[in-house]
C-alpha cells in the first residue's frame, strides 16, 4: 500500500473515531445502555488509528514513531478502563492522550511529511489534555482546553483526507 493511501485511510478511521467519541460521551450523558460499548469500541478504534499512524510516520525514525505508538496504544487501554469500572479517578482520563499528542505532534514536526504547523498544534493540544489532570484546573479553563486538545487532531485528520502526506519527504527520511 502506498503511503498516501495509508495517509488517507488513517485519515477516514480517525475521523470514524470523532465520530464514535461524540456518540459515546453523548449517550453516557444521556445514560444510553450501550455507552459503556461505545466508548470501549472508540479506544478500540483508536488503537488501530494510532498504529497506523505509527507505520504511515515511521520515515520520522522508527524507534521515535512505534514508540509514540506505544504510548498511544496505553492511553487507549487506559481509557477503555473507566466504562469498564477498573479504576475509579476524579480526573478525566482524557489527560493520558496529552503525552501521545505531544510526541505525535514531534513526529510530524521531524517527519517534514505534512506541515510543521500541524505537528507544533499537536504539542499545545496535547498540554491541554495534560490540564485534565488536574480537574479544579480543567472545570475553570473548559471548555477552552477541550477545544485546544481536539482541534489539532481534527485538523490532522481532515490533513489526512484531503492531502495525505508529503511523499518525497518520506522517501528522503
Amino acid at each position: 500500500m502506498s503511503r498516501q493511501a495509508l495517509a488517507r485511510i488513517t485519515g477516514l478511521l480517525y475521523a470514524l473515531n470523532i465520530v464514535l467519541g461524540i456518540v459515546g460521551l453523548t449517550w453516557q450523558r444521556q445514560g444510553h445502555p450501550g455507552a459503556d460499548a461505545m466508548i470501549i469500541a472508540g479506544a478500540a478504534e483508536y488503537a488501530i488509528v494510532v498504529l497506523l499512524l505509527g507505520r504511515l510516520f515511521e520515515p520520522a525514525g522508527r524507534a521515535l514513531s512505534w514508540t509514540v505508538a506505544a504510548i498511544g496504544v496505553a492511553a487507549c487501554a487506559v481509557s477503555a478502563t473507566v466504562p469498564l469500572h477498573l479504576i475509579k479517578t476524579s480526573a478525566n482520563l482524557i489527560l493520558v492522550f496529552g503525552p501521545y499528542c505531544i510526541g505525535l505532534g514531534i513526529v510530524i514536526v521531524r517527519s517534514g511529511m505534512m506541515p510543521r504547523i500541524i505537528g507544533y498544534l499537536l504539542v499545545v493540544g496535547g498540554l491541554s489534555w495534560l490540564s485534565f489532570a488536574l480537574p479544579d484546573l480543567s472545570h475553570r479553563i473548559a471548555p477552552w482546553n477541550t477545544v485546544v486538545g481536539g482541534l489539532p487532531e481534527l485538523i490532522l485528520t481532515l490533513w489526512l483526507i484531503a492531502f495525505g502526506v508529503r511523499a518525497r519527504a518520506a522517501e528522503r527520511s
